[in-house]
């Protein structure tokens, strides 16, 4: 460290005790954009160093980590605590309100001066989870990039570095200080229900190559990148949200293929690896997921490999932990394992018995204080490299959309949009459609359109760009897991017979349902031609019952909607190339 930074560090080292060092281990959710008086209180009374901000979906209470159409465990039911005291007991009816950048900017200041007005003044940081299709994290309108997947399939790392870059340009801007992202998992496995698109490739080169790119973007505007999920999920065919997943590689296929690319990106100064909750029995530990094992945090990461960065937890929130464990002994567990930030999106009040659980486990000396200083003091080092002594990383809100509107920027999102769309099958060929037939379209709700809910990304804009260039293009909207009544109304729509040709989206949503493969067999049933707009390459590329198949990475933006709607029409040739072994 700079004698600068060592002073800076070294000052408020001195000063803090132990009530404030807790603290800073902590990193809580807030979604929405209303400042909380439970986050007041977070920040003001309880000294939490970070936050993780979305503007997107509200994760409340540990119920919203239970699988959908599940009851929790009894386990889990332990960890839960419903809303008190000044927690707002939401209906979970409708999404937050909407903020544009500049508002949401605003309250992002008002959350760093009250941090700022704390009796060190230690300056607080804010994470985003910015993948591109499918995060949670929108933040006022942004130009949305795709997975990382769709970037592999433009077969040019550079698109990677300008996403990255303008990621970066835009959560900057707003004030968010550290991205959980590159992914850095290989995704051997097609039938991985949780990484799939999220991850670049299932070739470990290709990942490393597209990585490093998106490495240097998020570097060039001071945005702390987090590689993930380690040491890799690639080969899991479970799912953490809702299960502890076990990766049963043998010790040379994992340090070859699924820990290349965390070698390459350490060695290219990765500032932040995120721990995985999943078990390696290669790597000699068959009881504890990685996330809470010290073996590998301590020995294998910091030890073997020589990482010497801030180590964090992926949520602790996850089915993964609550089925097995009670979330804030997990926590003090993680923390023993050697890492340094805990994530916990919850905002109910389990987080009064975390913060204290920590603090007995210190008292105790199961978690010995020169553990927890050694932490504080990585944490507090990555944040001087975020600029945050300066001003405690206040921005100039009224600008904070500039990126956005900027010729980088969207430039950007339009030359990945156009080299990321993908032809997966055209075998009854269907493609292109005459813009003369009449056209069916089915289109669910994607949740980032409902999320967002904007004139850039919202229900229906597939509709809107293929009426751009189809003479005749009717809609029927369903949900993304659609109900019995979503299906009526289809049956009903497709009994009309006022159409040539039907296009049906059919998207995966890890966190909110699979792909909905009977919508497309009840357009099929119909004898019509039937062309499949989907998200993901696995499944409809290898399934022959499929005849045409087009997929983006970013059900997202309108930018890709309008390149789907020209390939669909002809207007415009695939640049793309398959990423991954279907």
């Amino acid at each position: 460290m700079s004698s600068q930074k060592d002073r800076w560090v070294d000052g408020l080292m001195g000063k803090m005790d132990l009530d404030q060092k807790v603290g800073q281990l902590m990193v809580f959710g807030l979604c929405g954009t209303v400042i909380t008086p439970d986050t007041v209180e977070m920040i003001r009374k309880y000294h939490v160093g970070g936050i993780r901000i979305s503007q997107g979906f509200r994760i409340i209470t540990l119920m919203n980590d239970v699988k959908p159409g599940e009851e929790p465990d009894e386990i889990t039911l332990k960890s839960m605590h419903p809303p008190c005291g000044l927690n707002k007991d939401y209906a979970y009816t409708k999404n937050p309100p909407v903020a544009n950048a500049c508002e949401f900017a605003a309250m992002l200041n008002e959350l760093r001066t009250m941090s700022l007005e704390r009796k060190l003044g230690i300056p607080i940081h804010f994470t985003v989870d910015q993948e591109g299709s499918g995060s949670d994290d929108l933040l006022g309108g942004q130009r949305l990039f795709p997975h990382p997947m769709g970037l592999a399939a433009s077969g040019r790392p550079e698109i990677a570095y300008r996403a990255a870059k303008s990621i970066a340009m835009q959560a900057r801007a707003v004030g968010a200080n550290m991205i959980h992202s590159p992914v850095l998992d290989v995704n051997t496995n097609p039938l991985n229900p949780e990484i799939g698109t999220r991850a670049y490739s299932d070739n470990a080169k290709d990942v490393t190559r597209f990585a490093l790119q998106s490495l240097k973007g998020f570097q060039e505007h001071k945005l702390m990148a987090t590689g993930k999920h380690f040491p890799g999920r690639g080969e899991s065919v479970a799912d953490a949200h809702w299960g502890m997943p076990v990766v049963d590689l043998d010790h040379k296929t994992l340090m070859d293929v699924h820990i290349s690319p965390y070698k390459a990106l350490i060695a290219a100064g990765l500032p932040c690896v995120m721990t995985a909750h999943s078990l390696y029995p290669a790597l000699g530990e068959t009881k504890l997921p990685a996330s809470m094992s010290r073996a590998i945090v301590t020995g294998f990461l910091r030890g073997e490999l020589g990482f010497n960065g801030v180590v964090t937890t992926d949520n602790m929130m996850m089915g993964g932990i609550l089925k097995q464990y009670e979330m804030s002994e997990a926590i003090v567990q993680a923390l023993i394992a050697g890492n340094d930030l805990v994530l916990c999106r919850d905002e109910s009040p389990i987080r009064f018995r975390i913060l204290e659980s920590v603090k007995q486990a210190v008292k105790e000396g199961r978690l010995p204080e020169q553990e927890v200083d050694e932490k504080v003091r990585r944490i507090l080092a990555m944040r001087w490299d975020m600029g945050l002594a300066k001003n405690g990383g206040l921005v100039d809100a009224a600008k904070a959309d500039a990126p956005i509107r900027g010729k980088f920027v969207q430039d950007a999102a339009r030359e990945a949009a156009e080299r990321s769309v993908l032809v997966v099958a055209n075998r009854g060929k269907v493609l292109p459609v005459d813009p003369k037939k009449r056209v069916l379209l089915v289109e669910q709700i994607f949740p980032t359109h409902a999320a967002a809910n904007n004139m850039y990304c919202h229900p229906g804009l597939l509709w809107e760009e293929m009426g751009v260039i189809g003479k005749s293009v009717g809609s029927i909207e369903i949900q993304n897991l659609p109900d019995a009544g979503d299906m009526e109304r289809l049956k009903r729509r497709l009994a009309q017979n006022d159409y040539d040709v039907i296009v049906t989206t059919n998207y995966y949503h890890h966190k909110a349902a699979a792909a909905v493969p009977q919508v497309v067999k009840l357009c099929q049933a119909t004898g019509k031609p039937v062309v499949v707009v989907t998200n993901t390459p696995y499944v409809f590329g290898a399934d022959p019952s499929y005849d045409t198949v087009l997929a983006l990475f970013q059900p997202g933006g309108r930018e890709h909607m309008r390149v789907v709607s020209q390939i669909m029409f002809g207007k415009r040739k695939a640049k793309s190339r398959m990423p991954v072994n279907v």
